[in-house]
């Protein structure tokens, strides 16, 4: 098991699975001299705490929940990118456009794996193109210019393209909004019309919503183990 939130030794994750995998099998947790939460499958002395007994291993996801808050989906999305040979590839082009444009690159890299997994050739329905999703017109606004045997949209199959372009247009959209995170995720997800027709809320689209709200789980995750 993978808990990016908290630095849990190995043994937490052999010790659940003992739990799940045996009808027997009680669970202590305790704390180490360092701090650090730990479990066990044997008596840890005085200060060990019996969380799950011997008939409960129906109960050990609840008691992982309840010491590590996390969201789960969040969690794989990180294990993707790290498991997906185009986020190596270009994690460099995606610091380039942190440093170049003023974005937390844990940010970005949350954009991007929400956005588009890694995939290089994602082409939305509405036609955003590329790692972070960028519309033609979009790039067009930010000097992304049609040459001969060349269109736009062709140009934003170019990682370092999409990365730089998409990063300009978010960090644009995060001074329009005065450092506003959630509102910026909205409006390059919704536009900026439909922020401002919201009252300069998140607009009540599911769609939209479902999309801030999973960028800002990426981007915790990542804030607190960054990659």
């Amino acid at each position: 098991m993978f808990f990016p939130m908290y630095s849990l030794p190995i043994v937490l994750g052999f010790s659940l699975c003992i739990a799940v995998g045996s009808a027997n099998a009680d669970i202590w947790k305790y704390i180490d001299e360092n701090g650090v939460i730990q479990f066990s499958n044997q008596p840890v002395g005085k200060n060990g705490q019996l969380v799950i007994e011997s008939s409960g291993q129906s109960a050990v996801a609840q008691t992982v929940e309840a010491v590590i808050p996390i969201d789960k989906q969040a969690i794989r999305s990180v294990a993707l990118m790290n498991s997906s040979p185009t986020f190596h590839a270009v994690h460099g082009k995606m610091v380039d456009a942190s440093v170049a444009y003023g974005v937390d690159s844990n940010l970005i890299k949350a954009v991007v794996v929400t956005e588009s997994g890694f995939n290089l050739q994602a082409v939305s329905p509405k036609g955003a193109i590329g790692l972070m999703q960028v519309m033609p017109a979009t790039a067009r606004q930010y000097g992304v210019m049609a040459e001969p045997g060349s269109t736009v949209a062709r140009k934003l199959t170019n990682p370092e393209l999409n990365i730089h372009t998409g990063t300009k247009y978010l960090s644009y959209l995060l001074r329009l909004y005065g450092g506003q995170v959630d509102l910026a995720l909205a409006a390059y997800n919704a536009g900026e019309g439909a922020v401002l027709k919201a009252g300069n809320q998140i607009p009540d689209y599911k769609e939209t919503q479902d999309y801030v709200r999973k960028v800002l789980a990426v981007y915790k995750v990542l804030q607190t183990r960054p990659v």
